[in-house]
């Protein structure tokens, strides 16, 4: 007998919003609209545009012989909590772990699989794929909870010119528009608002630089799992796993 724990989760928050704004700008031909001055997409990272600046500047150890990442879109997810508002039918129900699902995470590369919304070591997933092979048709069950959690995500945009800046930022509230809808529709994530700000100012690199910044909230959806490989039938699924379950390794889906 064994018992493996894991969770996932409707979307990973910075893998959504980075891979969907860097999708879709190319759609609005920022280099016309710029006349040049940049090309269709800014550069987009994983952290605060200017965090991303100084690192440039600190590398190059020349203030004025460095490599500007400007004009630059970041993202960083600044807080996520209990929502009050959770799902309806909250508690524990029986799920089967299919071939496919395994099928489908032996697939991928277990460095892309945070990208592709999974996060499971080899190990884990190799325990399952021996589970299901051992019961020779019979199902191999797990229990799951599933829970609401509200995330909050920063969004900046900074260049050194105006003009880049407030375009960036109106195709980047464009864009934000179309992926509520999108999680709306094909992800359990709900209640996606969004907040802009402007008119931010930078002095510290001999330069002018020109921000804006959107906040992103949101529910996002989770589930706990517990499977035990031992476990034949739903009754002894509910019964073992939720009254004698002991911790285990973890793994986390993302999408």
């Amino acid at each position: 007998m064994a018992i493996y724990h894991f969770s996932q989760f409707a979307v990973e928050p910075i893998t959504y919003f980075l891979n969907y704004m860097e999708n879709n700008i190319a759609d609005y031909e920022l280099h016309e609209l710029t006349n040049g001055h940049m090309g269709d997409k800014p550069n987009f990272v994983e952290a605060h545009p200017l965090a991303m600046e100084y690192g440039a500047l600190l590398s190059a150890g020349d203030p004025d012989n460095y490599t500007s990442i400007l004009p630059a879109v970041g993202i960083e997810l600044l807080d996520d909590g209990e929502n009050e508002k959770q799902l309806l039918g909250q508690g524990y129900k029986v799920e089967e772990i299919t071939q496919a699902f395994v099928t489908t995470v032996a697939a991928i590369a277990m460095k892309d699989r945070l990208k592709d919304g999974i996060l499971m070591s080899d190990t884990i997933k190799d325990a399952l794929q021996a589970a299901i092979t051992a019961k020779a048709g019979e199902k191999l069950w797990s229990v799951t909870q599933q829970y609401l959690q509200t995330e909050s995500v920063n969004i900046s945009i900074w260049s050194n010119n105006t003009t880049v800046t407030r375009l960036v930022y109106n195709a980047i509230k464009a864009i934000l528009k179309r992926a509520k809808l999108d999680l709306a529709t094909n992800y359990t994530v709900r209640n996606l608002s969004i907040k802009g700000q402007t008119a931010l100012y930078n002095y510290e690199f001999g330069e002018t630089l020109f921000g804006a910044e959107f906040s992103l909230t949101f529910m996002n959806s989770f589930k706990n799992i517990k499977v035990d490989t031992a476990s034949t039938t739903i009754k002894s699924v509910e019964h073992h796993l939720m009254e004698t379950g002991k911790a285990g390794p973890t793994f986390v889906p993302l999408s």
